[in-house]
C-alpha cells in the first residue's frame, strides 16, 4: 500500500525549534517579506534578544544600518530562487561579532519559494586574524619601502659628498688632498647616520651642535642660525631624520646639488613652540612638484609624529620649509 505525499508527516514545531537550536550557528527563517518567523537560540544570544521579541519583526531592521544594502540585495536574490551570501556584523554588550551570512530559498511542493533560510556563521576569529595579517603586511611593505628609499638616498648623498670633496680639493690646489677630504667627509656622513639612528644619545647638545652634527657631511654649504636651545630628548631622533631627509632631497633636487647653493637652518622658540626653518639659497629654480614622492611623505609623517605643523613655500629662489612643534606635547 502506497503512501500519498499528503501522508508524509510534517515536523512538529517543537521539533523544528529543536533542530534550529542544535547548531551554534545563528539560523533565521524568513517569510517572503523578510519578516522573521523563527530564530535559533544561538542567534538570539548573539543579538541579545529573545525569540518572542524578534518573531514578526523585520530581519533587515535588526542589522546595523551599514549592512542594510547588502542584506536587502541578498534577500532579493534568495527570493528569486538563488543562493546569496554577504558579510555582516552585530554588536551586543560592547562586543562586535562578525558573520558570514548565507541565504537559501526554501521551495514548497509546487517549486515556488515559500521562505528563506538564513544561516549566519561566526567568523570573528578569522576576520580579526585577517585584519592583523593585513596590518602586518602593510607595515612590512612600509618598512621595505622606507629601507629602499634610505638605501637610494645614501647613494645620492655619497655621490654628493664625492662631488663636494672634489671641489674642495681643487680649491686648495689639486687632487693631492682628495683622499683625505673624502675620507673625512665619509666619516662625517657615518656619524650623521649614527645620529639619525641613535638620536636620543645627542640630547645633551644644543640645537647648533645637533644640527651641525646631522648636516656635517654637507660642510660649509650649511649655515646654522639661532639662540642656544637644548634639544628635547623626545625629539632628537625625529629631528635628525627630518633634517637628514631635507638635506637628501636638497642634494638630489635643491641648493645642495649646486656648488654655489646654501642651506640656512634657523630656529627659535615662541609661545612654548619650537620653530625650525629650512631655507635653500642659490640652487636651481624651484617649481611645485606635480606629485609627492616617498621622501616628502616621510617628512610629513615625521612632522606629524612631533604633534607639530609643517609648511612649505616653493619659492623659485629656493625651497622654504617651516616646522612648528609644541614643546609641551612633543
Amino acid at each position: 500500500m502506497h503512501k500519498h505525499d499528503d501522508d508524509i508527516p510534517v515536523a512538529h514545531p517543537d521539533l523544528q525549534s529543536a533542530m534550529l537550536d542544535a547548531t551554534p550557528d545563528c539560523i533565521k527563517i524568513l517569510d517572503l517579506n523578510g519578516t522573521l518567523l523563527a530564530m535559533s537560540n544561538a542567534g538570539c544570544l548573539a543579538l541579545g534578544v529573545t525569540k518572542s521579541q524578534v518573531k514578526g519583526s523585520s530581519w533587515v531592521a535588526l542589522l546595523p544600518t551599514s549592512v542594510h544594502d547588502a542584506a536587502t540585495e541578498a534577500l532579493a536574490q534568495a527570493l528569486s530562487g538563488n543562493t546569496a551570501r554577504f558579510a555582516g556584523y552585530s554588536e551586543c554588550s560592547g562586543k562586535v561579532t562578525y558573520w558570514d551570512n548565507l541565504l537559501t530559498p526554501a521551495a514548497d511542493q509546487t517549486g515556488k519559494v515559500s521562505s528563506i533560510v538564513c544561516v549566519s556563521r561566526d567568523i570573528t576569529e578569522q576576520t580579526l586574524l585577517r585584519r592583523d595579517l593585513d596590518r602586518s603586511l602593510k607595515r612590512e611593505q612600509l618598512l621595505s619601502g622606507e629601507m629602499l628609499h634610505r638605501i637610494k638616498n645614501l647613494f645620492s648623498v655619497v655621490n654628493a659628498v664625492v662631488r663636494m670633496s672634489d671641489r674642495e680639493a681643487r680649491s686648495v690646489g689639486g687632487d693631492g688632498g682628495l683622499a683625505k677630504i673624502l675620507t673625512d667627509k665619509l666619516g662625517a656622513l657615518a656619524r650623521a647616520y649614527e645620529s639619525v639612528l641613535a638620536g636620543p644619545e645627542m640630547s645633551n647638545s644644543d640645537m647648533k651642535a645637533f644640527t651641525g652634527s646631522v648636516l656635517n657631511p654637507f660642510g660649509s654649504q650649511c649655515r646654522f642660525i639661532g639662540p642656544q636651545q637644548q634639544v628635547p630628548q623626545e625629539l632628537c631622533q625625529t629631528l635628525a631624520l627630518f633634517l637628514h631627509e631635507l638635506a637628501t632631497n636638497s642634494v638630489k633636487h635643491g641648493s645642495l646639488s649646486s656648488a654655489d647653493g646654501e642651506v640656512h637652518v634657523c630656529w627659535f622658540t615662541k609661545e612654548k613652540c619650537l620653530t625650525i626653518e629650512w631655507r635653500e639659497i642659490g640652487g636651481p629654480a624651484v617649481t611645485i612638484p606635480t606629485k609627492q614622492g616617498f621622501g616628502t611623505h616621510m617628512i610629513d609623517r615625521l612632522a606629524e609624529s612631533t604633534g607639530g605643523a609643517i609648511a612649505r613655500n616653493w619659492d623659485p629662489a629656493g625651497l622654504h620649509v617651516s616646522l612648528k612643534i609644541p614643546l609641551g606635547k612633543a
